[in-house]
């Protein structure tokens, strides 16, 4: 008689725990239609519009560079700054200006550096943090 009335009970703590922890998802989700740089919101319409495009060939990858976007971003004396990258689920990697000058935003919201490790490949970019 006792396990009967335990079986139900676990299912439902299970199914409430399940529903709790997508609502939770859902909750903290980020709607990425823009990227905040320096403080300011950009669409990446308009990120594309203002920043020069770069590409790299032998890594197949094209976008916009970096280090015009951050001039463009009203960012003084930008060589005296350090840049944290951060995607939408919190992965975040800081790049130095020099780094910054050789890297490249995707149309898809990627990071591209093509002298530093795939790691510093930041993926959903919601925010460029000048440090």
């Amino acid at each position: 008689m006792g396990k009967k009335k335990l079986i139900p009970l676990f299912a439902m703590i299970v199914l409430l725990i399940g529903t709790c922890s997508t609502a939770y998802v859902y909750a903290t989700q980020t709607d990425a239609d823009g990227i905040i740089i320096n403080g300011q919101q950009y669409t990446i319409g308009q990120i594309f519009f203002i920043a020069e495009p770069r590409s790299f060939d032998s890594l197949e990858f094209s976008g916009i560079a970096l280090d015009d976007l951050i001039k463009k971003a009203g960012v003084g004396c930008p060589s005296c700054h350090t840049y944290t990258i951060i995607a939408e689920d919190n992965y975040q990697k800081t790049v130095s200006w020099e780094d910054l000058q050789g890297g490249l935003l995707t149309r898809e919201g990627m990071t591209v550096f093509p002298d530093l490790p795939k790691a510093f490949r930041v993926k959903n970019v919601v925010k460029i943090e000048v440090n």
